[in-house]
């Protein structure tokens, strides 16, 4: 069983005992987090060695070059937010439905085929929202041709349904080479989703099937380095990336406010994963 295996098979470990006697709404803020801290942000926070590490793939003459533009991709994001949320959240979505299936299909299928990483990472994100479709219009308020849309007559099995349909169209149009585990992974993946709240369904989801995946193939990367040396160098830049998102905070305008807490963690996210996903690129293009 190589490192991605193991660290889904954690996350499904985790998710059957949460599925079978649920997870207090509180509790979900504190599993969010930690996974948050822990793996999300760590699996992010190698990339100024990462972008390095392969010739090949190199796309920057030096660190200032790559700090510059990382710098600035975020900058622009968090821009484009405060302007216009309903296109920060159109950006974010093209670009992590495309990231997301670029790592789900590891181990699948090669990774160059671009429709299909997008295919099976929209799979993912439109049953993810789909089947928490509530919450979700209440925590993006501020786009309120969406929040204001009325849902109450829809049960949730019908959106399951919508996921699911969209995924068989998916697998009779694409050539995988191991179609039936992605597949039949994707369709835990729904279930968990329909059976938790959104910031848990998230938290398993990014956690144990995106980030901590990425986080061992980084480190198998690193081959003179044991995991804890390895884990340490993340550490710098996941903390600054803290402060950044506490001084962000302190902005406190219409959007960026401490009254959603949730929108503005998913706006930094998006942040830091809009130059994230170009180091990845490069990365994952022989796994």
């Amino acid at each position: 069983m190589n490192v991605v295996t193991k660290s889904k098979v954690a996350g499904l470990i985790l998710a059957i005992p949460i599925i079978f006697f649920g997870l207090e709404n509180s509790y979900s803020v504190y599993l969010f987090l930690i996974v948050m801290l822990s793996v999300g942000i760590p699996h992010g926070s190698v990339d100024h060695i990462i972008a390095f590490i392969n010739p090949k793939a190199r796309k920057f003459n030096n660190k200032f070059l790559f700090y510059l533009t990382y710098l600035s991709l975020i900058t622009f994001n968090i821009i484009l937010w405060i302007i216009s949320p309903f296109i920060g959240l159109f950006v974010f979505l093209i670009i992590s439905c495309y990231h997301f299936g670029e790592t789900q299909v590891i181990g699948y299928n090669p990774t160059d085929n671009k429709l299909l990483n997008f295919v099976v990472g929209a799979n993912i994100l439109l049953s993810l929202f789909l089947n928490n479709i509530v919450e979700l219009q209440e925590i993006l308020y501020i786009i309120p041709e969406f929040s204001n849309f009325d849902l109450s007559s829809f049960d949730s099995v019908f959106f399951l349904l919508i996921a699911v349909a969209v995924l068989m169209l998916s697998i009779l149009n694409f050539e995988i080479k191991r179609k039936v585990p992605l597949y039949a992974e994707i369709t835990i993946l729904y279930m968990v989703f329909f059976h938790t709240d959104l910031l848990t369904s998230f938290a398993l989801y990014f956690g144990f099937c995106h980030s901590l995946p990425m986080l061992m193939l980084e480190f198998e990367e690193f081959k003179n380095d044991n995991f804890i040396k390895f884990y340490l160098k993340t550490l710098p830049f996941t903390i600054l990336s803290i402060i950044f998102g506490f001084l962000i905070y302190q902005f406190n305008n219409d959007l960026l406010t401490s009254d959603n807490l949730i929108l503005f963690v998913f706006i930094i996210i998006s942040s830091l994963t809009l130059p994230h996903v170009f180091i990845m690129r490069d990365f994952v293009k022989d796994k």
